[in-house]
């Protein structure tokens, strides 16, 4: 059995060496920080002393003298501005425990009838895609800032997905029944159902389904190659359309990876574009704890942390070596959302137990922490994701974006 994304998507329903190492990062970053901070000061200060030393005599005028210092100060202040920001590192088991919510975007104080939280966000989640219930297309940053987009010029038409690429967002949707990304039309009469990229790739992968119900992959260039159209370099077939056994595709696992479960005997098939996505080069783990109805694969794709049936158990498969390992006993708690570190050295779940809430567990040690609650809302959430660079959760409802950061202790 096998479901496509946007069908899922609508079916969404400590020991001493830790905290030593916690507090050896933590002075570590706070050191970082003050490195940072006095080689901004001796920037501004150099600024000041050429300010007082330089040569105005080019310039006519006390007031022309004033502005050239003016403007020289704002010039040093604006290469000083990206060191000054708020750095945020990785998510990590070192660091879990102070990963906490930074902002949160409520859609009631914006123009615009949003009140669906899917989203899609830029690889640091400083911006992100969002739509309205007018089918309108909306560009809201972290700081709030908004800008709206219609690619349709008004008409009414249904979003599919977006993806990033390059700082640049790329919006799949339907218009009139066909299928376009910013404003182009793609030469295709299949159905689209997701958009997606590769990392230090510039093509756009687009998911497609045709008649028959098989899916496949189309590869767009970008930009197009033609001036009305926007047409496909070719496709890969879905790697479980000829799968003869019995099998559930897990979920919320995005294209290059496609991971099929088995219950019969208890086990998963994983393929992986470009090297094993076939079914026959693909890579077969048996599972004790088995079937994995769920989990998460962490960005390098090199492990799988997953779930029985149950919610017995919380296990983490390193794809590389085939070793499964039981991080916790969940006792039955069932969480909506699991996600999984850059390093696969902590497993995070939202919506826990029923309640809005998100949890963390430390690999080595199976430690759990209780990092609190989420922001208002009327439903479960409609999407939970780890930004690109792994510094930021994010969490999409009715009612808002909330946005969860690892913070000093000191903030």
């Amino acid at each position: 059995m096998e479901f496509s994304r946007s069908e899922l998507q609508k079916c969404l329903f400590s020991p001493p060496s830790v905290s030593s190492v916690v507090k050896s990062s933590h002075s570590a970053n706070v050191l970082s920080r003050l490195w940072r901070i006095m080689a901004d000061f001796v920037v501004i200060m150099a600024g000041f002393v050429m300010i007082l030393t330089a040569d105005f005599s080019l310039f006519d005028g006390r007031w022309l003298r004033i502005m050239a210092g003016k403007w020289l100060v704002f010039i040093l202040m604006a290469l000083a501005a990206p060191s000054l920001a708020q750095d945020y590192p990785v998510i990590s088991a070192d660091n879990l425990d102070r990963l906490t919510s930074v902002k949160r975007i409520d859609f009631a104080d914006w123009p615009a009838d949003i009140s669906i939280g899917w989203f899609e966000p830029n690889s640091a989640a400083t911006e992100f895609v969002l739509f309205d219930s007018e089918a309108s297309i909306h560009i809201a940053a972290e700081s709030g800032r908004m800008q709206s987009q219609s690619y349709a010029g008004g008409q009414v038409f249904a979003l599919i997905d977006a993806v990033y690429l390059d700082g640049t967002p790329f919006a799949l949707y339907l218009l009139d029944g066909q299928p376009f990304i910013n404003g182009r039309r793609l030469a295709t009469a299949h159905r689209p159902a997701g958009i997606f990229r590769r990392p230090n790739s510039d093509l756009l992968y687009v998911e497609a389904i045709n008649d028959r119900g098989d899916a496949f992959f189309e590869i767009y260039p970008n930009p197009p190659t033609d001036e009305t159209v926007w047409r496909p370099l070719g496709s890969i077939p879905h790697p479980l359309n000829r799968y003869a056994k019995p099998a559930l595709k897990i979920g919320r696992v995005d294209f290059p990876v496609v991971i099929a479960s088995a219950a019969a005997p208890p086990s998963l098939l994983v393929m992986m574009y470009p090297h094993s996505f076939t079914i026959k080069r693909g890579r077969e783990y048996q599972l004790e704890q088995g079937p994995a109805v769920f989990g998460a694969v962490n960005r390098q794709a090199t492990h799988f942390a997953w779930i029985d049936p149950h919610s017995t158990w919380l296990n983490l498969l390193d794809l590389h070596t085939g070793e499964n390992q039981t991080v916790a006993a969940l006792h039955g708690a069932y969480a909506q959302y699991y996600l999984l570190t850059h390093n696969a050295d902590a497993v995070i779940a939202v919506h826990s137990d029923f309640e809005p809430k998100v949890v963390g567990w430390h690999v080595r040690t199976g430690e759990r922490f209780d990092l609190g609650r989420y922001r208002a809302c009327q439903r479960i959430p409609d999407k939970v994701t780890l930004s690109e660079d792994g510094a930021a959760l994010m969490i999409g409802c009715d009612s808002g974006l909330d946005i969860w950061r690892v913070v000093d202790e000191a903030d």
